[in-house]
């Protein structure tokens, strides 16, 4: 376990210290990782509290190195291979080593408002203003480029205002990594199913819809193609929330779902698949819902 070679270093117990003979510079590594792809200023996306089915914007706005902060990338110190030796925290540049003994975490806008966004089912799945109570998990994702997808597990430290700084007097968040969980998936090994089948898409918070064809779909995803000639085309950019409607030709084999929009090119775009309405509720897929719209996909025509 990755855990156990970060130690006490970043807040573990000292049962949980790297074991005899552990590889050298595994801190660093893990940590060059993170930061390669959770940086300073980038935008990612989270949910709260386990729930899938929520997901929110946010972005990391400084790191915290022994109770102070850094808001700029050049305040790493790296070796040759490029993985931080060090970090110069605070207003004197003071130098923490990256294998001392203070925790490393992420300072994240306090988003509470987003939750006006949601619909009131989601909302009461999170408890109004509870996501970031002290301890509760929120998972990062990051889009990795061409590597793929990245996702971090942390947990709420403390809810702060800091007194100095560019953000200061601001309503912030303190997340302890977990840096065991740091994992980046390659969705180019996912199997992808070649399809045609004809989707409605309307934004989640609008009336204008457009009739579009499935081209392909993966475990978490799907691949549309548009039809400029069909419906009203809704404004449909990176990062909107939109519905789906899929009908199959049968009354068994119709299905409402949500997705995000994750790239977008001029007649087509890739919507990572969030949840399916069933009895008049958003929930999430389960491995056999997946199996389902996959193989009704795949018939459709035959």
């Amino acid at each position: 376990m990755l855990k156990t070679l970060l130690g006490k270093s970043f807040g573990f117990t000292s049962a949980q210290r790297p074991p005899p003979g552990a590889p050298r510079g595994a801190a660093a590594d893990l940590l060059q990782t993170l930061i390669e792809f959770f940086p300073i200023g980038k935008r990612l996306r989270y949910y709260p509290a386990l729930k899938k089915e929520i997901v929110l914007e946010t972005c990391v706005v400084a790191y915290g190195v022994d109770g102070d902060f850094i808001y700029a990338a050049d305040a790493i110190e790296r070796d040759a291979q490029g993985r931080p030796t060090a970090f110069r925290a605070g207003p004197d540049g003071r130098k923490s080593p990256v294998v001392g003994p203070a925790p490393f975490q992420l300072l994240v806008p306090d988003t509470s408002d987003l939750e006006m966004k949601l619909d009131y089912h989601r909302r009461a799945l999170i408890g109004r203003g509870e996501q970031f109570n002290k301890g509760n998990c929120i998972s990062l994702i990051a889009n990795a480029g061409r590597k793929g997808v990245a996702t971090l597990a942390t947990e709420v430290a403390d809810r702060i205002v800091p007194d100095a700084g560019p953000y200061q007097r601001a309503n912030m968040v303190l997340l302890t990594p977990k840096l065991h969980t740091l994992a980046v998936t390659d969705q180019r090994g996912k199997g992808r199913a070649r399809v045609c089948a004809p989707v409605t898409v309307s934004l989640l918070r609008g009336k204008a819809s457009r009739v579009c064809t499935i081209a392909d779909m993966s475990e978490t995803a799907v691949h549309i193609r548009m039809r400029e000639q069909d419906g009203v085309a809704p404004a449909l950019q990176e990062g909107a929330d939109v519905v789906l409607d899929i009908d199959l030709g049968a009354a068994a084999l119709r299905y409402t779902l949500k997705g995000k929009i994750i790239r977008r090119a001029p007649q087509a775009c890739a919507i990572r698949l969030e949840g399916l309405v069933r009895d008049g509720r958003l929930a999430t897929f389960s491995a056999l819902d997946l199996l389902e719209l996959k193989a009704g996909l795949l018939n459709y025509g035959a």
